[in-house]
């Protein structure tokens, strides 16, 4: 026996999970698969998923996973190991839906770790239900399912897990959570690093020195190493991470700079909003726990990005596990206490506030009179072809070599470089424009190319032999 929070607990950790938790995860992990792959019929994905589609597709078949849109190789995408996970399963049947599955599975059923946290530091049944209730009612895990796919959200139940661990003292299964989290996404290191201000805050200096060797080494490893040795393979000049941690780190040399370039409303904003579903919950002995969220809390309050600070992106996501295992935390003093419906009622509110159900009655159905010519239109075009179309067709054209998206910033030899063209200068997706779209087309009609026109300004031009 030892004592946590004062109180007496087993280090033997108690694997009780009812069946009714499992049923409702499952159902959970159905319905957010659901409201994914809806979105993504309705041609609401971004580019993001074509990345990631196709880099799977392309490991699937033993060929180099090295994007056409970015030329980035897989892990210059934030380092993350964890998608070769996927190769098997895209080598049994290629689909983007694995994706979508993965993520729901992975959001709901982080409810377990969770639970198993709960039931063994004492919370009573009906709280370990409530803390439960307030992970699944997080607004920005509802979001985040809809946002195209993430790899950090395969994390999720490995961070939960991690504090199971540490509270037990199980070192290698808590090691081995911190390593299979960098290796969602680099950014994780954050997480990982703030581990280790946790460890050290409770004294645990093992536990502390260990996520500080696997945060930093991580970190210098693919800052120095991995990221230089593949631009220098795939002659490129980096990829999606090469800017985004290391430039906020460098800032930290220069203070007068970074205090001159914080948007402190913006900051203070985020704040609330990443805290106020949580605040009726949390204790003054959640502090240690919550001290694991500052490094990713202070990248997101610094970032010029807006989207940092929003909860429709996965940036929050982690902090959302962590504020639960701080509610854990809070009710592990008085793990009888009876909570108010009242507090289900502020998360309800909470919830209903910032998540954006109300999307599928609106922003999602922008598309809906044009999908049938756009699928239409797919099925014309060759799996072995080379294709340009847009920013959203693109996540359902990705399983073939070569598959991009005209961009405002990138001029490129479109017409040489492509077989098909499937266009729309009246909506041309993100990072493209109208303009850009409409002087393609010119050309390609200018070259002779077959093209079929259909309504809504929709074209598929076929290069001409």
């Amino acid at each position: 026996m030892r004592t946590f929070f004062g109180k007496s607990v087993s280090r033997e950790i108690k694997f009780q999970i009812p069946f009714l938790l499992i049923f409702i995860s499952f159902s959970i992990s159905i319905i957010f698969f659901l409201f994914s792959i809806t979105r993504h019929k309705l041609f609401q994905s971004s580019y993001d998923l074509t990345l990631f589609d196709q880099w799977l597709w392309l490991i699937s078949r033993d060929l180099p996973p090295i994007s056409s849109i970015t030329n980035w190789h897989l892990l210059s995408d934030h380092a993350a190991w964890s998608l070769y996970l996927f190769a098997p399963l895209y080598r049994i049947f290629s689909s983007v839906n694995w994706l979508f599955l993965s993520q729901a599975i992975c959001l709901s059923f982080t409810a377990v770790p969770i639970w198993i946290l709960s039931n063994n530091l004492g919370i009573n049944y009906r709280n370990t239900w409530i803390i439960c209730l307030i992970w699944w009612l997080q607004p920005v895990v509802f979001n985040i399912n809809i946002n195209d796919f993430h790899p950090e959200v395969l994390a999720m139940p490995a961070l939960v897990g991690s504090y199971l661990f540490n509270r037990y003292k199980k070192f290698l299964p808590w090691l081995l959570c911190l390593i299979f989290m960098i290796g969602c996404r680099d950014g994780m290191v954050l997480i990982v690093f703030g581990i280790f201000i946790e460890n050290m805050i409770r004294k645990k200096w093992r536990y502390a020195l260990s996520a500080l060797i696997i945060s930093l080494g991580w970190l210098f490893f693919i800052k120095t190493i991995l990221f230089p040795y593949l631009a220098k393979i795939n002659n490129y000049n980096g990829g999606a991470s090469i800017g985004v941690i290391s430039k906020y780190l460098n800032l930290f040399f220069n203070p007068i700079q970074l205090i001159s370039t914080i948007n402190f409303t913006a900051g203070f904003e985020y704040l609330i909003l990443i805290s106020i579903a949580f605040l009726p919950f949390w204790r003054i002995n959640a502090w240690p726990t919550l001290c694991s969220g500052i490094p990713l809390v202070l990248l997101n309050f610094i970032a010029e990005n807006q989207s940092y600070r929003m909860l429709i992106h996965q940036y929050s996501l982690p902090l959302a596990a962590i504020g639960v295992v701080a509610v854990i935390d809070s009710f592990s003093i008085n793990p009888s206490l009876k909570i108010s419906w009242k507090y289900i009622t502020w998360i309800s509110i909470c919830w209903f506030s910032l998540a954006k159900p109300y999307f599928y009655t609106g922003p999602y159905l922008s598309r809906l009179p044009n999908i049938n010519n756009i699928n239409e239109a797919i099925l014309l075009i060759p799996s072995d072809a080379k294709v340009l179309t847009t920013s959203y067709i693109a996540p359902h054209l990705s399983h073939r070599k070569k598959i991009d998206f005209p961009r405002e910033n990138l001029p490129k030899q479109y017409l040489e470089d492509n077989d098909f063209l499937l266009l729309n200068p009246m909506d041309p997706g993100w990072g493209s424009t109208s303009d850009i779209q409409q002087s393609i087309l010119d050309q390609a009609n200018h070259n002779k190319w077959i093209c079929n026109s259909y309504p809504n300004n929709l074209e598929l031009c076929k290069k001409s032999n």
